[in-house]
Parts: structure tokens; C-alpha cells; sequence
């Protein structure tokens, strides 16, 4: 994944939350994969390769919108835990 796409992938998420009036910050995303603002925008601006996983979760997102960042960190919480969704 490109920084570009990255950056063109995550605009399209917030385009659709903002239209729902739900609001998403780069501070939220980073939070969401478990790393640093920082780290988040290196990755936007090319500095530091973008991980294979996160392309994929980035890209499922943008492909399926019906599924939410919120119902996968649900899922990943109850993994945690050790109980069921």
C-alpha cells in the first residue's frame, strides 16, 4: 500500500462517518492499530512502510463499509477478555 492510497482510503472512511455525523480523528486511528500518532503519520508521509496488516484492515474497511472500526474493536475486546460476541 502506497501512502497515497493509505491517505485516500482513510479520507474515504471519514467522508462516510462525517456524513453519519460520527467523528474520526488520526489520533483515533492510530489508537485503533495500537501504535503512535507519530507512527501513523510517518506511514502518510512515506517515511516508514506501511504493514501488510494494516493495508488489509484499511483496505476491508474501504471495500466494506457496513463494517466498523467500532464492531471490530467490540470483537478484539471480547477476544481479550475471553468471552463471546
Amino acid at each position: 500500500m502506497t501512502k497515497e492510497r493509505l491517505n485516500y482510503v482513510i479520507e474515504h472512511c471519514f467522508r462516510g462517518r462525517r456524513r453519519e455525523d460520527l467523528p474520526l480523528h488520526y489520533d483515533q486511528i492510530a489508537k485503533f492499530f495500537e501504535v503512535s500518532p507519530l507512527t501513523l503519520r510517518r506511514w502518510l508521509r512515506g517515511e516508514r512502510p506501511i504493514p501488510r496488516p494494516v493495508e488489509i484492515v484499511m483496505e476491508i474497511f474501504h471495500f466494506w463499509p457496513e463494517i466498523r472500526a467500532e464492531a471490530v474493536d467490540k470483537v478484539i475486546q471480547a477476544r481479550d477478555e475471553g468471552s463471546r460476541v
